[in-house]
């Protein structure tokens, strides 16, 4: 019985051995462990509607073959339509060619950029590096406007930055509210260009960023502004040209550009500060303010001034009339503030000199946005006798030294006269 199941453990060990050398015949050839690492990046090979078609109809189908086997994600999260389009399904075609269906035909009478996006990743992991951008059209041409433009950072080109095309909205929007209109990135060198835009249009703003995780999208703490000017193309004018942008990183400090003020009736110099607005502000309690946390700028009336290191983010402004001379926000005696009302003045008993304390007057202005790195301009709204009582603190009562009323040393021990005879004892 024991050679017999030895026997049959043979037999099955030989048949697997069989139909694993059979099976090895059969399989795809590939690399053996410890070859060559995949390191080149995918690209778009092909693409059906060709890019600048036209004339495309209702179309609903896009076709995307690759250079090499790619990693078979869904499109929702690597291609993108401008304007947008709903996208249904994903059809892989073996692991080179995606079908992407739309939920409905392409508009007409609209040309519509195709994005495929950075990052997608191929079979090996490895992701495409730069976003590639196609324009068709389901009606008869492309249209030829342009704007182009740089971005710099501290001098340097910024390699990673991404720039947005919006409408400029109305009053009841912010311009990030609405649709984006197109996307594009910067070169090696930093330049961008927004192509196949209509003529005439606009205006537009531009909004600017690093990108520097490659997700299109800016994160709290990227670097990015809005270009200063919007732009607009006209029959006679194509192509625009934004300039050269430069952005500031998140933390940079701003400045506040006041201009010309009207001269407080009692003449002193104006001084102001900012603080910064936190997200669940509790509001500022007007105190007297060294100026040692927030720097404090002096501004002149004629000519205005500039408050700077300011954070970025909502501030608010805090103007006081120095009326001591003294370049801090200060509480004063009353009889430096000729103008106090007498319903606020204390009247003292005739035997008795009394000084009621005042806050310098001050005007305060909140949630005024500074961008980092950037100028605000700002006008002052009309100081008043902004005039508000100040009662001093109280002074901490002295802390008596009880070792020294008790007449006790540090251990409660009362001192001896070493140099005293000890009694003798009866």
């Amino acid at each position: 019985m024991q050679s017999t199941g030895n026997g049959s453990r043979r037999t099955i060990q030989l048949a697997l051995l069989v139909s694993l050398v059979l099976a090895g015949s059969c399989a795809v050839v590939e690399p053996p462990p410890g070859g060559p690492i995949d390191l080149t990046p995918p690209d778009l090979a092909l693409m059906v509607p060709d890019s600048g078609a036209v004339a495309v109809g209702e179309l609903k189908t896009i076709r995307l073959t690759f250079s090499e086997k790619m990693d078979r994600t869904s499109a929702v999260s690597w291609l993108f339509f401008f304007p947008d389009q709903r996208i249904r399904q994903t059809k892989w075609h073996g692991a080179t060619e995606a079908e992407v269906i739309l939920e409905y035909p392409l508009p007409p009478d609209t040309v519509i950029i195709v994005e495929v996006a950075a990052g997608m990743r191929d079979a090996h992991k490895v992701k495409s590096r730069q976003s590639r951008r196609f324009p068709i059209s389901t009606g008869v041409s492309i249209p030829e406007g342009a704007i182009s433009g740089v971005l710099i950072m501290a001098d340097s080109a910024v390699t990673n930055g991404v720039v947005e095309l919006y409408d400029v909205p109305p009053d009841t929007l912010e311009y990030f509210e609405q649709s984006l209109l197109r996307r594009t990135s910067t070169d090696e060198t930093g330049a961008y260009r927004f192509e196949w835009l209509p003529v005439p249009g606009g205006p537009w703003l531009v909004r600017a960023f690093a990108d520097p995780d490659n997700n299109l999208r800016p994160g709290d703490k990227d670097a990015q502004r809005l270009v200063p000017d919007t732009l607009s193309l006209t029959v006679d004018s194509p192509t625009a040209s934004a300039g050269v942008t430069t952005l500031y990183a998140w933390n940079t400090p701003g400045r506040i550009l006041v201009g010309p003020f009207e001269t407080p009736v009692h003449g002193e110099k104006v001084m102001a500060w900012t603080m910064v607005m936190a997200e669940e502000d509790t509001g500022w309690v007007p105190a007297p303010e060294d100026g040692t946390t927030n720097p404090i700028f002096e501004l002149d009336p004629e000519g205005g001034g500039v408050i700077g290191q300011v954070k970025a983010g909502h501030n608010r402004i805090v103007f006081f009339v120095d009326v001591d001379g003294d370049s801090t926000f200060s509480a004063i005696p009353d009889t430096l503030l000729a103008f106090v009302p007498d319903s606020l003045r204390t009247t003292p008993p005739d035997t008795v000199e009394v000084h009621q304390w005042f806050l310098e007057p001050w005007l305060m202005v909140e949630d005024v946005e500074v961008d980092p790195g950037m100028d605000t301009e700002f006008e002052i709204p009309a100081i008043a006798h902004s005039i508000t009582p100040w009662t001093p603190p109280e002074p901490e009562p002295a802390v008596a030294d009880s070792l020294a009323e008790t007449g006790l040393d540090k251990d409660g021990i009362a001192p001896s006269d070493s140099l005293s005879v000890p009694e003798e004892d009866e």
